[in-house]
């Protein structure tokens, strides 16, 4: 390594600790504990951006800082890395890795090369898009989940092996981080924003009432991105392989292997339930029902998995401890648990609070600004954060900063849809979505995702600003203005 390279190396290093200094130097970023906040976020976005040490020694900054600061007591901010939905993107991934190692993930990715050209900058808008729209019905993290190993299978065949590969190429990465991309876009459907839409109006609405709203503007995000994703730099114009290469390596796989089979219906099973819950919750309350829910599925499925005999394979089960070793992103156990972490220390400490409390002064001058305000800042803090977050801090500011907008007795209605769409295009950071942290594990380059993310942002909070200005503003819509019957 030269001298210069070493020095830079060093200047990275020490640029983490030194914002954190920087943020605790500010009394613009509030009270002590909020500037702590505020300091960690910065620390692991400088280091996750420069990628001067490993993505999983990033995850644990929290955690060293409250050994130096008790910021938060230790105890509890262990107890921030851990959430229950960390069991279905684990389970999740663990059912994929059954999928590769049976083959499964080789077959979906090379029926879709057949059908997508060898043009690189095709496949990574085929990519987003398929995602885009698959996760207007399933939740972003499980879309990752299940395309993520397939992408990675594709570009196997381009000779993209392992990670490290992956991060250095620009036509891997872009394909890798167009998944997780895709899978974050569709429908905008963030749990946490449509929860408290329920308990501002006091009592549930029907998703499908959330969905159609959310659909318009998403296709229309869509849309942006995906054009753009279309013309982002690329280090190679054309992947090897024609779609008659393809095609003859699918005939070598013949037909689907029982192996196959069980490990596609298993996660397809689970997604069904997940899907049909509405239908079958009313009629299985209770403790003794609460396998149904899609977390404990995803834990339950692939632990059965773990003992039901293969046949094409002696002594081996669908899924083995052999192919979680040598399969599963191990970058994963580390990534989604420190998103979990910087959200609950955001909120914990203050921070998030200090950050709403900067548009309060521009909202109400008039509803055109309203909407740019709510937009830009709800977008901003889910682009260094995390869609969650983002949502526990800006949604209950929106609902309470335009409570009687207009007169209206749910005058806020109209804002969670601006503030909730604007929250789903979270693309620039790991901890942005749990799609992000999986496609962080098989090799996305982390720079090329914050760089262009920004990119993205932009692109689709302009598309917000836009939507929702002529809609709510010049159309006077109540399918946004009123809360749905």
């Amino acid at each position: 390594m030269s001298e210069s390279s070493s020095s830079s190396r060093l200047l990275h290093l020490l640029g983490g600790p030194a914002v954190l200094l920087l943020a605790l130097a500010l009394p613009i970023f509030g009270p002590i504990e909020s500037r702590f906040g505020f300091g960690i976020l910065f620390w692991m976005v400088w280091w996750w951006i420069t990628c001067v040490v490993d993505i999983k020694l990033t995850c644990l900054v929290p955690i060293f800082v409250a050994c130096v600061y008790s910021y938060m007591p230790l105890g509890k901010v262990l107890e921030a890395y851990v959430h229950r939905e960390a069991v279905l993107i684990f389970g999740a991934t663990a059912i994929t890795c059954a999928w590769v190692r049976w083959g499964f993930a080789r077959r979906l990715a090379l029926n879709f090369l057949m059908r997508v050209n060898g043009s690189v900058r095709a496949q990574t808008a085929g990519w987003f898009l398929l995602c885009g729209v698959t996760s207007f019905v399933v939740g972003n993290t499980t879309v990752a989940a299940m395309f993520a190993p397939v992408a990675v299978a594709s570009l196997m065949y381009a000779g993209f092996n392992t990670n490290e590969q992956r991060w250095q190429s620009k036509a891997a990465s872009n394909i890798l981080i167009a998944v997780a991309w895709g899978a974050s876009v569709g429908g905008g459907q963030s749990v946490v924003t449509y929860g408290l839409l329920n308990k501002y109006l006091g009592h549930d609405i029907y998703f499908i009432d959330w969905t159609l709203r959310m659909v318009p503007i998403s296709l229309l995000v869509i849309a942006g991105v995906g054009l753009m994703m279309y013309f982002m730099h690329t280090d190679m114009e054309r992947f090897s392989g024609s779609k008659e290469f393809y095609r003859q390596e699918l005939e070598k796989l013949g037909p689907m292997t029982y192996e196959e089979k069980v490990s596609l219906y298993g996660f397809a099973l689970a997604i069904l339930l997940a899907v049909l819950q509405p239908l079958y919750a009313p009629y299985t309350k209770g403790p003794q029902w609460s396998w149904l829910k899609p977390t404990q599925l995803f834990c339950i499925i692939p632990l059965f998995m773990l003992f039901w005999p293969a046949r094409n394979a002696k002594d081996e089960t669908i899924l083995s401890v052999k192919a979680l070793r040598e399969h599963f992103p191990i970058t994963i156990l580390f990534m989604w648990p420190a998103s979990v972490a910087l959200s609950k220390i955001l909120a914990t400490t203050g921070a998030g609070t200090v950050f709403g409390s900067w548009i309060t002064p521009l909202v109400g001058i008039n509803d055109t600004l309203s909407i740019v305000a709510w937009s830009v800042a709800s977008n901003a803090l889910s682009q260094v954060t995390s869609d969650t977050a983002a949502a526990g801090v800006m949604v209950p500011l929106a609902i309470e900063s335009m409570a009687n907008w207009r007169g209206l007795a749910f005058g806020a209605v109209p804002w969670v849809w601006v503030t909730g769409s604007a929250i789903s295009w979270s693309y620039a950071v790991a901890s942005a979505t749990g799609a992000q942290g999986i496609v962080a594990g098989y090799g996305a380059n982390l720079r090329t995702m914050f760089v262009w993310g920004m990119i993205a942002a932009l692109i689709s909070v302009l598309l917000t600003i836009l939507y929702f200005w002529f809609t709510v503003v010049v159309l006077g819509l109540d399918f946004y203005i009123m809360p749905p019957v």
